[in-house]
């Protein structure tokens, strides 16, 4: 089972990857919220960019965070919302010109779960 069929279908829509959760700013925090919710631990997100051509690559994009497997599944959560937001704002402010769009890849823990 790939890590998208833990979200809801509505989110999980919105992913430029049919195997990992690659989403636009909003849907990556809707995405966070809904782990939150649902008890789904957050262990990460790192930045991808896609350039206008549909080109996908890591690039110029927010490096993300470590592992959080350490945090609490609230703690995890509130850090992937604030770092996400902040990384969104850094990324625009530095690339004003880009026709690039900014997602964010976030990998949550699947462990027991049939693949």
């Amino acid at each position: 089972m790939t890590q998208l069929k833990l979200l809801s279908s509505e989110i999980a829509q919105q992913s430029i990857s049919q195997r990992e959760i690659v989403l636009s700013l909003n849907a990556a925090i809707e995405a966070v919220d809904y782990c939150a919710l649902n008890q789904i631990h957050i262990l990460g997100w790192e930045g991808w960019v896609q350039t206008q051509d549909g080109r996908v690559g890591h690039g110029n994009a927010p490096q993300g965070t470590v592992g959080l497997e350490g945090l609490s599944i609230t703690d995890a959560a509130e850090f992937c919302r604030n770092t996400i937001r902040a990384a969104a704002q850094e990324w625009s402010a530095n690339h004003p010109e880009t026709t690039d769009r900014l997602h964010f890849c976030i990998t949550i823990n699947s462990n027991g779960i049939p693949t």
